[in-house]
């Protein structure tokens, strides 16, 4: 084969090899841009994802504490409000129950001791003790005790924690009781609301015995009431098991 073939097969050969290598870099670049294109799409997809699952989360948590949450500036309502000396005064609460051992009244076998300490502005408490079956009805009272501050001595009414229990011609009104189930020591927990009308609670003897200091000999409260307070009907069963007691 002469020179001139040589070259002209060369040539084509050349050509040949520049023509191929151009399609595997066209081709290599396109892979690649697919690739790239679908890696951008797996990444904006995921992003998308743990995007809206964030919304989600914080969404749901937003809604939860808005719930859970008391507005700023507002004040969770106390749940007892009593009239003394025409004035209205709001009080918290809370009630332990136990079996009553006197049995003072047949089928009301629970001993209540209902607290309603002072709010953050209210400078009074006052303590009921009731008997009570685990339904709506009309209990009487058998225990009273009722303070106040004031300028420039405090005033205390009715015995220590209500005193002894003994009948007496008080009710209290119990409107609403509902069992809300177990509750997971042995007992029930229930909730209850009620009113009581006037009483008059004698001032402790301790509190008379200075003549210069002009405290009243009784107090009298107009009326009162509770809403939704709660209590374990086992609540005497469960202190003995946290302090070992038998």
């Amino acid at each position: 084969m002469n020179k001139m073939n040589y070259k002209v097969l060369n040539k084509y050969l050349i050509k040949d090899l520049i023509k191929n290598c151009c399609n595997f870099i066209f081709k290599y670049f396109e892979m690649r841009k697919v690739f790239i294109f679908s890696a951008l799409v797996l990444l904006f997809a995921c992003n998308s994802s743990v995007s809206n699952e964030s919304t989600y989360n914080r969404e749901a948590a937003e809604k939860d504490a808005a719930v859970a949450t008391i507005p700023p500036g507002a004040v969770a309502p106390l749940p007892t409000k009593i009239v003394v000396e025409g004035k209205q005064i709001d009080l918290g609460g809370t009630l332990l129950v136990q079996k009553d051992k006197d049995k003072l009244q047949p089928g009301a076998d629970y001993l209540v001791i209902f607290t309603a300490p002072g709010g953050a502005t209210a400078k009074s408490s006052l303590l009921i003790n009731f008997l009570m079956a685990l339904k709506p009805g009309s209990y009487p009272i058998v225990g009273m005790n009722y303070k106040r501050a004031g300028y420039p001595y405090s005033e205390i009414y009715g015995e220590v924690s209500g005193g002894k229990a003994k009948l007496t011609n008080y009710k209290m009104n119990i409107t609403e009781c509902k069992d809300l189930g177990d509750n997971g020591q042995g007992g029930h927990k229930w909730s209850i609301s009620g009113n009581f009308g006037e009483l008059t609670i004698p001032a402790m003897e301790v509190m008379l015995l200075s003549k210069t200091r002009n405290h009243p000999k009784e107090i009298k409260i107009d009326s009162g009431s509770f809403t939704n307070l709660s209590f374990d009907d086992n609540w005497e069963e469960i202190m003995k098991k946290a302090t070992g007691q038998k």
